[in-house]
Parts: C-alpha cells; sequence; structure tokens
C-alpha cells in the first residue's frame, strides 16, 4: 500500500501543465478512522473458499455445503425436480437421446442425475451452464454433459458470453447457459447469497451449541478454601471423577476445604436453541422449502392437514419456477421449432384424493350453519393461520 500511496503522489511528468505534486486529501470513511488510501482490506472470503465467483460475494456454494439447512434445501429441491419425468410435446418417433441419457459417461444413470446437478448448481451457484458433446445430421443435440459451476469463467466479449474452463476456451454455440435469477449480468447469484448473515449466525450458534455439549462450560466447579497448585487441582479433579465413577448414584462426601458450587446458567440458553430455529426457518425461505420437510414444526402461518396440499404449494411457489426454467431452456436450444419438453408433475398437481390416501377425505363436511367439533377432522385444504 505504501507503493500506491507513492504513485498517487509523484510527481507530474516533465511537459505536462502544472508539475505540482498530486495531494490526495481522503476523509476516513464514516463510522471508522480509516480511509481507502491508508488501509487494505483483505478479501476474506476468497482466502477462507467460502465466496461464489468473487472475493467481496459472501453466500455461495461452499458456504451452503458447511450450513445443514442449506444442505438439505438443495437436496430436497435438487432430489424433487430430478424425480420428476420429462415429457416430450413433438411428433412421435423424434425424442431425442438426450432426454433419457445425456451423458452416457459422466451420468450412465440417466437423465435424471444430470437434472439433480443442473438444480444444485442453480441453488449453490445461481447458474449452470450445460455442453453439446455429440450432435444428429440435422444439426440438433443428441448428447450434452454439466460444466462445473466453480470452474467456468464466464465474460462478455463484443456483446455476447464467452465461455472459459481452466485453461481451454469453449464453443459458446454448445453451452446452453440456465440462470436461477436470469438478469442483466453475465449469471445469475446464489440462493444463499442474501441469506449469509442468518448462515453464519446458525454456524455460530450450532459452534457455542458444540461447546456446551462437550463440556466447554462446565455445569459445576469445585471451589477450594485455599490455594491449589496446578498438580493439585489436577489431582483433586481426578479423584472427583474417579469416585463419581464409583459412587453408583450415591450423595458425595466434601472434606471441609472443598466447596462443589453449581452454576447458574442454562445449557438450553447457551445452546442458542431459538437463534438456531430462527436462522433455519430463514435460511429454508431462500430455497422455497416448506419448514415442516426439515422436521420443524408450523407455528402461526400456513398450516396444511393433509401432505398433498403441502407439496403442491411447495410445487407452485418454487419449483414450478425452477422446471420451466430448465424446460425453457432446453426448449429454446435443442429443438427445433414446434417442439418442446416440460415436467410431469401430475402426482403432486392431482387434486383427487380418496379414502385410500387419507382417511379424513372419507370424512363428510359439516352441515353449513354448524360448526366443527374439535374432534371432527378438518376438511382437506390450507388454511391461512393467523399471526
Amino acid at each position: 500500500m505504501g507503493r500506491l500511496k507513492d504513485f498517487l503522489a509523484r510527481p507530474l511528468a516533465p511537459g505536462l501543465p502544472g508539475g505540482e505534486v498530486v495531494k490526495r486529501d481522503v476523509a476516513p470513511l464514516e463510522g471508522t478512522n480509516i480511509s481507502l488510501f491508508n488501509t487494505i482490506i483483505p478479501s476474506w472470503w476468497a482466502e477462507n473458499g467460502l465466496s461464489s465467483t468473487s472475493s467481496w460475494m459472501p453466500g455461495g456454494a461452499a458456504l451452503a455445503e458447511r450450513v445443514w439447512v442449506a444442505n438439505r434445501c438443495q437436496q430436497l429441491n435438487s432430489q424433487q425436480l430430478s424425480s420428476m419425468p420429462l415429457q416430450f410435446h413433438g411428433p412421435e418417433g423424434a425424442e431425442p437421446a438426450w432426454m433419457s441419457n445425456p451423458d452416457p459417461n459422466w451420468y450412465p444413470n440417466g437423465v435424471g442425475d444430470a437434472l439433480f446437478a443442473i438444480v444444485d448448481q442453480l441453488y449453490g451457484w445461481g447458474f449452470s451452464c450445460q455442453y453439446i458433446t455429440d450432435f444428429y445430421a440435422d444439426g440438433f443435440p443428441r448428447t450434452w454433459t454439466v460444466l462445473p459451476s466453480g470452474g467456468l469463467q464466464i465474460k462478455m466479449e463484443n456483446g455476447r458470453r464467452q465461455y472459459k474452463l481452466g485453461e481451454d476456451e469453449l464453443d459458446p454455440r454448445r453451452v446452453v447457459q440456465i440462470d436461477r435469477n436470469p438478469g442483466t449480468g453475465l449469471h445469475g447469484c446464489s440462493a444463499l447469497r442474501a441469506y449469509a448473515q442468518n448462515a453464519w449466525g446458525l454456524l455460530a450458534a450450532g459452534n457455542q451449541s458444540m461447546n456446551v455439549n462437550q463440556g466447554g462450560i462446565p455445569a459445576a466447579v469445585l471451589k477450594s478454601a485455599r490455594k491449589l497448585t496446578a498438580a493439585q487441582a489436577e489431582t483433586l479433579q481426578t479423584q472427583w471423577m474417579t469416585a463419581t465413577q464409583r459412587r453408583n448414584g450415591a450423595p458425595p462426601v466434601l472434606p471441609p476445604e472443598l466447596d462443589f458450587e453449581v452454576l447458574g446458567i442454562n445449557p438450553s440458553d447457551l445452546s442458542l436453541l431459538e437463534t438456531q430455529e430462527w436462522n433455519s426457518r430463514v435460511i429454508a425461505t431462500a430455497y422455497g422449502v416448506p419448514a415442516v420437510l426439515l422436521n420443524m414444526s408450523l407455528q402461526g402461518g400456513l398450516t396444511y392437514q393433509n401432505p398433498l396440499a403441502l407439496m403442491q404449494m411447495w410445487w407452485l411457489t418454487e419449483l414450478r419456477t425452477t422446471a420451466k426454467r430448465i424446460g425453457d431452456a432446453f426448449s429454446a436450444q435443442m429443438l427445433p421449432r414446434g417442439q418442446w419438453i416440460s415436467f410431469d408433475a401430475t402426482d403432486i398437481t392431482t387434486d383427487q384424493i380418496t379414502a385410500a390416501d387419507d382417511e379424513q377425505a372419507a370424512q363428510e363436511p359439516p352441515p353449513a350453519g354448524k360448526a366443527t367439533p374439535a374432534s371432527q377432522p378438518q376438511p382437506l385444504t390450507a388454511i391461512g393461520g393467523g399471526g
């Protein structure tokens, strides 16, 4: 930084008007004692491997892997969409090979694994790029594979995106890019980017909870009336632990110089359980995953009386938009005009529930104007709860 200050304060080159020394009168940043010209702000996120695609962007794929809620939400969204069958809309017999097996080498189990990787990248990195590896005679794709978002560099050249994987420049005509949140940028951003503070709060609370559970903060202490050396304290601690194992539940007997004191600290409070639950719920909203699927009870919000209503809400508010974005990209760049693909969500969107599916379906609603008893099962609809 000293070289930068010397450069900014250098004399002007001979022949230029003035010739005086360039002075930089920079006030400190508001609320601090530093300015951009007398300090360095380290790229902490990049140094710790927690950024997504730039040093100033906290909350990327690496952070999502460490936070259990984010990791689980990405898996739920990925496995749900990858398990939905793809439907081809076009002439009979014209379905391309990639509809069932786009990359036999890297994804030998079929298109489901490739779709899982795409959705996971959309939420973790904000974008996913597919590379067309083979074509039919008519020029349309036959096979493709999923490129690793972490090693992909995207830049703008002459108004078009240019892709580089490691040191290899890719043919942009073979790349199909899908963004989680399309905009004017080169690619979308991670679902966790705006929720990074909550993710770090959840990690901090989890570390505190681990510290409590591992005995970092003891529940009780032995107090001695006289000063003890380190060796004496260690011997006393060992004797107490040995006697505890041998006592088999009997009350301890303390010598006159020792006192047993229970600390007035609640381990539950130190574990920050409420903070962890709050951050978990907030992070779940970043992925559009209902909190019930994360084993967290609903409190004061929308409640659902059957799993189908919950799945329909999840599909309509989050999964359908992601599925349509993937289907539109494949249809626009991998299929001829008049052909398209879609995700088959019939098992979620169906409105028919029989008694074989849910015992509550066999219950008839009460007559109009008559209140439903508390023991009577409620109708199978989503109910909006109060605050």
